[in-house]
């Protein structure tokens, strides 16, 4: 090889190196791509979702579970028990009554179904816790009605009405007496009307 051939073969691959070492510089120093700009938040799509269902309103309750009778025993026709009738009535459960006006009756009948033979006697003493503010009165001569101001939500409250007898007039049916809840308004009107508490004495035959 000439010593001319041999310097051109080295210029030639000089001129290479040189053109592949541009294009790795060339690729080095581009700048980096765009980004989003500081403070850029980027939008995200949500989900649309359903309205809330609305909560079902809520169905009032029994005010009151088991009532407690004491009776008074056999009353004879055309006389009178001794005053030792008791109800006592307890609220169903903590929050039962709501801080509001209420009252129910207690209507006395035969076992004919009869309200008119069979009265009341004695007056009403009503024991109660004072946030209920009860009351108890006779509103005709066999019903007795009972009324609350308020309740307290933090205590299951009772009610017991002592101090009262039962008369039967001469026209009365033989058989167990009758004691029927009902007429309930206001914070009391959960409680369930039509409801006969155990007999509350025996009308018999008299001397």
């Amino acid at each position: 090889m000439s010593e001319r051939t041999f310097r051109a073969v080295v210029a030639a691959v000089l001129v290479g190196a040189l053109a592949l070492a541009s294009v790795v510089a060339f690729a080095l120093l581009q700048p980096p791509s765009p980004s989003t700009a500081p403070g850029t938040t980027p939008t995200v799509r949500t989900t649309p979702t359903a309205p809330p269902t609305p909560a079902p309103t809520p169905t009032p309750g029994l005010v009151f579970g088991d009532v407690g009778v004491t009776a008074v025993g056999s009353v004879p026709r055309g006389g009178a028990s001794g005053t030792t009738l008791v109800l006592k009535f307890t609220e169903s459960s903590i929050d039962a009554i709501p801080g509001a006006k209420g009252s129910f009756t207690v209507t006395l009948s035969d076992a004919a179904d009869a309200g008119t033979t069979l009265l009341f006697t004695g007056t009403p003493t009503l024991d109660a816790p004072g946030s209920l503010g009860a009351r108890a009165g006779l509103s005709a001569a066999n019903v007795l009605t009972i009324s609350i101001v308020g309740s307290d939500a933090r205590n299951i409250e009772p009610i017991t009405v002592t101090g009262l007898g039962i008369r039967a007039t001469a026209g009365a049916a033989l058989g167990p007496i009758g004691a029927t809840l009902g007429d309930f308004t206001g914070s009391l009107a959960g409680g369930v009307a039509n409801v006969v508490l155990p007999s509350a004495g025996t009308v018999v035959a008299g001397p």
